[in-house]
């Protein structure tokens, strides 16, 4: 009799140890030939908090992992997750959300539109300067790897890498010389 109920304690400790297992599915992220392995616990709050999002993408991220995905409205929305064990035990649906891209002025909807179709989720922010003979430019920023890059853009959504290159009022391509800068 002793062994049965010692073989039943240990088998009930195995169970109460195994369950404590995190389980895992693979995501493979758009583009890439990289596989991940998302914690059950992120992936059932992340479905259960936002049922409508579609065109999931996942990524690993030092100690987090984001979800990203288009919403709507037309914006990129990022949804950070902890991997620490205290923030994965059910009760504890830890997260922050983040939309971009940052929008610092006025900017009309097709120029964020545009930029987002032409980015992706590497933009960050756009903001409206004026560029050559009071032209509307828009700086954006890219964040790429932890860097940032600037690129502009006008109404007619053309990328310059150059500010000093400019569609002028007739739509030619402009270029300042040394003495107009």
């Amino acid at each position: 009799m002793k062994k049965i109920i010692l073989a039943v304690m240990v088998l009930a400790a195995g169970y109460a140890l195994n369950a404590q297992t995190t389980v895992v599915y693979k995501v493979q992220s758009a583009g890439s030939n990289n596989t991940y392995s998302v914690p059950e616990p992120i992936r059932t709050n992340f479905q259960t908090t936002y049922p409508g999002a579609t065109m999931v993408t996942w990524e690993p991220m030092n100690g987090w992992w984001y979800a990203t995905y288009k919403e709507d409205n037309n914006r990129i929305i990022f949804v950070y997750y902890s991997t620490q064990p205290y923030y994965l035990v059910k009760g504890r649906d830890v997260n922050y959300k983040v939309a971009l891209p940052v929008i610092n002025t006025y900017i009309p909807e097709s120029v964020i539109a545009a930029a987002i179709n032409i980015y992706g989720a590497s933009l960050y922010s756009i903001t409206t300067i004026k560029g050559a003979n009071n032209n509307v430019v828009y700086q954006v920023c890219l964040m790429e790897n932890g860097t940032t890059k600037t690129v502009w853009m006008n109404i007619e959504s053309a990328v310059f890498t150059d500010i000093n290159k400019i569609r002028a009022g007739d739509d030619k391509l402009k270029v300042k010389t040394d003495e107009e800068k």
